[in-house]
């Protein structure tokens, strides 16, 4: 199995659980998580394509930080976020990787 397959799996999975995680949390009646959800959504569509990649990691990043300190302000310190956020870096780190030839 090459690296570039391996790779391409792991984003498609990540976005998959990504999205599907996020249409779970639409419908709720807080206007910030629906706001999150839909930013989070595009933010991982946009990671499955190397010219749009970088920005949809950081508005994945983006909803990662902020759905931690909302987290953080009602006392919660959920680590999944940062795995989910280590995750993205990784994506788009092994991928610039493989397109540089290294």
């Amino acid at each position: 199995m090459s690296t570039a397959f391996l790779l391409r799996s792991y984003r498609w999975v990540f976005v998959f659980l990504i999205v599907a995680g996020s249409l779970e949390a639409f419908g709720s009646h807080e206007h910030a998580a629906n706001t999150l959800a839909a930013t989070e959504i595009a933010g991982a569509l946009l990671l499955v394509w190397r010219k749009t990649q970088i920005v949809g990691a950081g508005l994945l990043l983006a909803v990662f930080a902020f759905a931690q300190i909302l987290s953080a302000t009602n006392g919660q310190w959920p680590i999944h976020f940062a795995q989910y956020a280590a995750a993205t870096i990784l994506i788009v780190l092994v991928d610039r990787s493989q397109s540089a030839g290294t």
